[in-house]
């Protein structure tokens, strides 16, 4: 798991990094190793906030408070946890709380600290993942059922449709992009190195597959019942996993 610590006061903020480190050292052999950023400014969380699990937060100097960064990280898409640590300020008051957030009181007492941290693991293990893609300007981020299809635009390019109709270029190849979705079941590449997520086809035909929101792609001879089966066969263990998490709860 990923953190954050956002606490311009420098001595509460070595303690916080303190404590996560020997953290990360009781969890090195079951729930896995705390990898841990700190920051004493605004500037400096808001350049990457979207690559962390939860963010630890007191900020109440430089003009900037808690409440208000959380706020700003909030516009930029951040949706993880935010963990705010009480101290001069106690923001279980604060009228103007962005949504998701949990509260630490300082001193920070470490079995209150291994509470936080096993309910951050639950969260981030209840979510789906969010996968990163690059290109010469930007990060983004997209879980798999936001990416609808994807391909080349030359050997080094892929562009992303996703569900809500718009487009992301990656600076990758097909073939590296495929790999990043390997663990899904429910992609597939055709012989045009398309790649289709197979819960968004709405209808195949012998020589195309339209997808849910109408855009449509040609089929190699043969393909098309190639494609049937393995949609209905990734349609099959959706609602496998589906009425297992159902049995579960």
């Amino acid at each position: 798991m990923h953190l954050a610590i956002c606490d311009d006061h420098m001595a509460d903020r070595k303690q916080m990094e303190r404590l996560l480190g020997r953290e990360s050292d009781r969890r090195l052999n079951t729930t896995g190793v705390l990898y841990v950023d700190s920051f004493g400014s605004k500037e400096s969380i808001l350049v990457t906030p979207m690559i962390y699990d939860a963010i630890f937060m007191d900020m109440t100097e430089d003009g900037c408070d808690a409440i208000e960064l959380s706020h700003m990280l909030r516009a930029d898409g951040t949706d993880v946890p935010i963990v705010f640590c009480c101290d001069k300020v106690d923001y279980r008051k604060s009228k103007n709380l962005p949504d998701n957030v949990l509260f630490l009181d300082k001193p920070i007492v470490v079995a209150e600290l291994t509470e936080m941290i096993d309910h951050l693991l639950s969260i981030k293990n209840s979510k789906a993942q969010k996968l990163e893609f690059r290109n010469q300007t930007d990060t983004f981020y997209l879980t798999e059922d936001q990416i609808s299809c994807a391909w080349p635009k030359n050997y080094r390019y892929v562009c992303i449709h996703t569900t809500n109709g718009s487009e992301y270029t990656t600076d990758m190849s097909i073939a590296s992009f495929c790999g990043t979705l390997s663990k899904y079941d429910s992609f597939i590449l055709l012989a045009s190195n398309t790649v289709l997520n197979m819960r968004y086809i709405r209808s195949i035909s012998m020589f195309k597959v339209t997808m849910q929101d109408g855009k449509s792609f040609r089929l190699g001879f043969g393909e098309a019942k190639v494609l049937r089966k393995s949609v209905d066969a990734c349609m099959e263990k959706l609602a496998q996993g589906e009425k297992a998490q159902g049995e579960e709860a």
